[in-house]
């Protein structure tokens, strides 16, 4: 387990006070950035090998969204490495040790210069290591896409202000941008985040909200129709 702490900032904090879903995947998304750069595995590291990592998926399970100032801890639980894959968990706790919520994850290692999943070379699986994966409602990562009932908003131009260090569009942005759409205000207790394929410089997205009794989704897809990401909230808590 790697794992950090801090306190939530002002510039984290949504309306009401509280963390921000954005926010919060960028603590995860943090969390494993650190723990690979500690281990000499990090960003630098890949890209001379040429190769980094890509996110396929989110699951994240919100407990309670902590509030500005208050001390949290983040971790993050790499559980199982193989072939082309690996998973990990997340958490976000509270000064007394309390989930305030859990995340599982899928990543590929690819090829920057072909963009094809290479297998995990043995030195990265053994920095990492593994532990047992946390308790939490584990799902497929798969998301489905309403055939109709869709309504599409204005078309997102991607800028540099989206990109990563690995020059695509950052995980983080694409939850970002589905729950910036997004006119009315909302409370989730769930995400889940799948990612199709990356997306880049100068392209557009062109968005459609579907509205459901128990879900909000969001596709974000090419010009196309082909989906970059897919994201899904569920009632619980403000976005």
């Amino acid at each position: 387990m790697y794992s950090f702490d801090s306190r939530i900032r002002y510039s984290e904090c949504d309306s009401e006070g509280k963390l921000a879903v954005t926010a919060l995947l960028n603590y995860f998304q943090d969390c494993s950035t650190m723990q690979s750069e500690d281990l000499g595995v990090g960003v630098k590291a890949l890209h001379e090998r040429g190769t980094l990592w890509v996110v396929n998926s989110w699951h994240i399970e919100i407990i309670r969204m902590p509030g500005l100032g208050e001390r949290i801890e983040t971790g993050t639980i790499p559980y199982e490495i193989r072939g082309f894959f690996g998973k990990r968990n997340f958490f976000m706790k509270d000064a007394a040790g309390q989930y305030l919520a859990k995340a599982d994850s899928l990543w590929t290692y690819i090829s920057m210069g072909t963009g094809v999943p290479e297998r995990i070379p043995q030195d990265i699986m053994d920095a990492y290591g593994l532990e047992q994966r946390i308790d939490m409602d584990y799902r497929n990562r798969k998301i489905a896409i309403p055939k109709e009932g869709g309504e599409a908003v204005q078309d997102i131009h991607i800028t540099e202000y989206l990109l990563d260090a690995n020059h695509h569009v950052n995980n983080g942005k694409y939850v970002e941008l589905a729950a910036g759409i997004i006119p009315e205000q909302h409370e989730v207790k769930k995400v889940r985040v799948e990612y199709r394929k990356q997306a880049f410089l100068g392209e557009v997205i062109k968005p459609r909200i579907y509205r459901m009794e128990d879900r909000i989704v969001v596709d974000l897809s090419d010009t196309e129709g082909n989906p970059y990401s897919v994201v899904e909230f569920q009632p619980g808590i403000q976005i």
